[in-house]
C-alpha cells in the first residue's frame, strides 16, 4: 500500500498528541491521510481495506451524515461497507457535528466552516482520491458514492458533476439516504408553505407539518449550516437546482420574506407626465417571485451523464390513530410537496429521470436507430427511489436498518460483481 507524507499541519497536530496511527477494525486497519485545502486548512480521508485489494477494484466513497472532521476516531462504516475498499471523506461543516469525544480537535472547529467549506473539502478530497488511488496501468476503476443526511446532499452533487463515463477512474453510481436536495424549501416564500397559511384549522396545520424528527432537526439547523440565505440557492447544496431555477427571490434572512408586506406608494410628479408616472409605478410595484424554469442539465456539450442513483428514505414514526385517519382523508394536493425525506427523494428522482428522457436519450435518438427497443424504461432503471421503512427504537440517527442495508448491498452487488 502506498505511503503518504502527512501535511505540515498534520505534523503539528501530532505534536499536540494526535499521533498518526492505524485504527484497528474487525477486517483491516484504517489509514488517515491529510490533504491541504488552500488557506482553509486540511481535509482528512480515512482509507479502509485498501491493503489487500487490487488498485482496479471498485472503490466506495463514504460521506458521513454530519461532519466528522473534529473527532479523533474514524467514522463508523455502515455494515455493507465494512468489508469493501472504502475512502471516508471527513468534510468540515460547522453547525451540526458529531458528539465530540475526549480526543476531539475542538480548537480546530470554527464558524467559518459553514457553507461552502464542505463542498470545497469534498471536491479536494475527491481529486486526491482520483489522483492517488487510480490504477497504475491503463485499466479502469469505478467509484460508488454513499452519503446520508448532510452527506447525501454532498454525495448527489458530487455524483451529478463528476460522472464522466469515459474517465478511467470516476463516479459510476450514488446511493443517498434521507438527504435534503432542495434546501430553499425551508424559506418562508417557498410554495410548500402557502398551504400552511391557508390551513382551515390548527389541526390541519399540524397534520401538514413534517413528523420526522430528523427532518425537523435539519430544518432547524439550516441557518447554522449555511450562514446566509443565498447559500441555499447554490446547486451544490441543493442538487435539484441543477435542473431548474429556484423560482424564488433571495430573502434578507432565513425567516423573512423577500417581498415586503407594505411598500411605499408611488410618488406623484407635480406635472401629469405619463412617462414619469409609468416609471414610478414600475419602480414601486410590488416585487413578484420569478417563475421556475427548467434548465438543461447536464449541459449538451459536456461529457457528464446522469449517474445510476438509489435514493433511499425512511418512514417517519406514525401519528396518533385519530390524526392518521384525518391525514388519510387529505388529498395529495393538500400535502406539503417536498416537506419530507420521501418527497425530497421523489423530486430529485423525477428531475433526473426527466433529464435522461428529454436530454440524454433525445440527443442519442438523433444518431442511434436502435434506441427505441433497447432504452425503454432507462430513466426508471437508472434512478430508483426506495423506502427503507420505519427505523427501530434502537437504531441510530443515521442507521439504515436491516431492510435498507440489504437494499444497498444488493444494488452494489449488481454493479460491482460484474466489474470484477
Amino acid at each position: 500500500m502506498r505511503r503518504w507524507m502527512p501535511a505540515r499541519s498534520f505534523v503539528f497536530s501530532c505534536l499536540r498528541g494526535q499521533k498518526l496511527r492505524c485504527f484497528s477494525t474487525v477486517v483491516n486497519d484504517v489509514e488517515r491521510v491529510s490533504v491541504r485545502n488552500g488557506s482553509s486548512g486540511t481535509v482528512t480521508i480515512d482509507l479502509h481495506n485498501l491493503a489487500k485489494v487490487s488498485s482496479s477494484d471498485p472503490l466506495l466513497v463514504y460521506l458521513p451524515p454530519f461532519s466528522t472532521a473534529f473527532t479523533a476516531r474514524p467514522a463508523q462504516l455502515p455494515a455493507f461497507m465494512q468489508r469493501q475498499p472504502t475512502a471516508v471523506i471527513n468534510y468540515r461543516w460547522a453547525g451540526l457535528t458529531a458528539l465530540k469525544d475526549e480526543e476531539s480537535r475542538e480548537d480546530e472547529e470554527d464558524a467559518h466552516l459553514s457553507w461552502p467549506a464542505p463542498i470545497h473539502d469534498v471536491a479536494k478530497a475527491y481529486d486526491w482520491i482520483v489522483e492517488n488511488l487510480s490504477p497504475s496501468t491503463y485499466t479502469r476503476r469505478d467509484i460508488y458514492l454513499y452519503g446520508a443526511y448532510l452527506g447525501a446532499s454532498l454525495a448527489t452533487s458530487l455524483a451529478l458533476t463528476e460522472t464522466h463515463p469515459h474517465a478511467r477512474t470516476g463516479v459510476r453510481g450514488c446511493v443517498a439516504y434521507n438527504g435534503i436536495y432542495n434546501w430553499t424549501m425551508f424559506l418562508p416564500d417557498h410554495p410548500v408553505h402557502k398551504q400552511q397559511r391557508r390551513a382551515a384549522s390548527i389541526l390541519e396545520e399540524i397534520l401538514a407539518r413534517p413528523d420526522d424528527p430528523a427532518f425537523r432537526e435539519l430544518r432547524r439547523h439550516a441557518e447554522a449550516l449555511f450562514g446566509r440565505p443565498e447559500n441555499l440557492f447554490d446547486p451544490f447544496a441543493s442538487p435539484c437546482l441543477f435542473f431548474h431555477t429556484p423560482g424564488l427571490l433571495v430573502p434578507p434572512s432565513f425567516d423573512t420574506s423577500a417581498i415586503p408586506a407594505l411598500l411605499p406608494p408611488p410618488l406623484t410628479p407635480p406635472l401629469p407626465d405619463l412617462s414619469v408616472l409609468a416609471a414610478a409605478d414600475e419602480t414601486f410595484a410590488p416585487a413578484k417571485q420569478p417563475r421556475k424554469s427548467a434548465l438543461v442539465f447536464p449541459p449538451r456539450k459536456s461529457t457528464l451523464k446522469i449517474p445510476e442513483m438509489l435514493l433511499l428514505h425512511s418512514t417517519p414514526p406514525p401519528p396518533p390513530p385519530s390524526f392518521l385517519r384525518r391525514r388519510r382523508r387529505r388529498s395529495k394536493k393538500q400535502r406539503h410537496l417536498g416537506d419530507s425525506f420521501a418527497a425530497q427523494a421523489e423530486e430529485l428522482a423525477a428531475l433526473a429521470r426527466r433529464s435522461i428522457d428529454k436530454v440524454e436519450l433525445k440527443e442519442r435518438s438523433r444518431w442511434d436507430d436502435d434506441l427505441e427497443g433497447d432504452w425503454h424504461g432507462e430513466a426508471a432503471r437508472r434512478v430508483r427511489v426506495a423506502d427503507v421503512g420505519e427505523l427501530g427504537a434502537g437504531d441510530g440517527f443515521a442507521a439504515l436498518g436491516g431492510g435498507g442495508e440489504e437494499m444497498v448491498k444488493a444494488w452494489l452487488e449488481e454493479r460491482i460483481a460484474p466489474a470484477r
